[in-house]
């Protein structure tokens, strides 16, 4: 199970013509640019978002203005929906990451489909429950594995979801600034950096102009199963 993206439900292909081209008359499309902010906190949860093309990025902050990162929405996902089912403010950002075009699927329609198309409503609360799954996942990380642990789990973890094989490497084709990167694992930039610089000296990882390439994968996973030692 993908931990860093929700997991794809391609639901529209699962609806009749007809719910399609009335979602598709109800709705309608946005691009966004990189780094472009689709939703954040406060506001009256009145659409839901399902990506149609690009990678979207949905973080909270904390009081302190620091960001942890949730996941990432790639194309066929939907997002910004437990808002509207429970009707309450938004309480995460949804940010563009390169080009993004977003489809917006009023409230009122998305709650219509949860009530009359059961592999819909099926399909959202199966997405619901991976994207809880994750997070707990993601807190026991927080709790019992090292900075260095959770930063080649990250790693591992883009790969695997959104990397590229080309001459036995693998190369993920989404540029994080190390800023990004720390929400991703819960520590700060230096340490990302030191890190990084770490497996680059390795000849884990290279890393050019925000792009980051896995040369040896095995080893990578074997640092990102490894658990501290703590002192009796």
């Amino acid at each position: 199970m993908s931990h860093w993206h929700l997991a794809t439900i391609n639901w529209l292909d699962a609806l009749p013509d007809d719910t399609l081209k009335n979602i598709r008359l109800a709705s309608r499309t946005q691009m966004f640019q990189d780094k472009e902010t689709i939703f954040s906190p406060m506001i009256e949860p009145d659409t839901v978002y399902l990506l149609e093309k690009g990678l979207t990025r949905l973080y909270r902050c904390s009081d302190s203005g620091g960001e942890f990162t949730l996941g990432f929405v790639e194309p066929g996902e939907v997002f910004g929906e437990l808002s509207a089912l429970n009707n309450d403010p938004r309480e995460s950002f949804a940010v563009a990451i390169d080009q993004c075009g977003v489809l917006k699927l009023p409230k009122r329609v998305f709650i219509e489909l949860m009530q009359t198309a059961p592999s819909f409503s099926f399909a959202i609360s199966k997405q619901v429950g991976k994207r809880l799954q994750r997070i707990e996942t993601r807190a026991e990380d927080l709790i019992f594995k090292s900075a260095t642990s959770r930063m080649a789990k990250m790693i591992s973890l883009l790969a695997s979801d959104l990397g590229q094989e080309n001459n036995n490497r693998i190369n993920i084709n989404v540029r994080l600034t190390q800023g990004e990167m720390a929400t991703l694992v819960g520590c700060s930039r230096p340490t990302v950096n030191l890190t990084l610089n770490d497996f680059k000296r390795q000849g884990i990882i290279e890393l050019e102009d925000g792009y980051l390439s896995i040369i040896k994968l095995k080893k990578l996973k074997d640092l990102a199963g490894a658990v501290p030692e703590y002192a009796e």
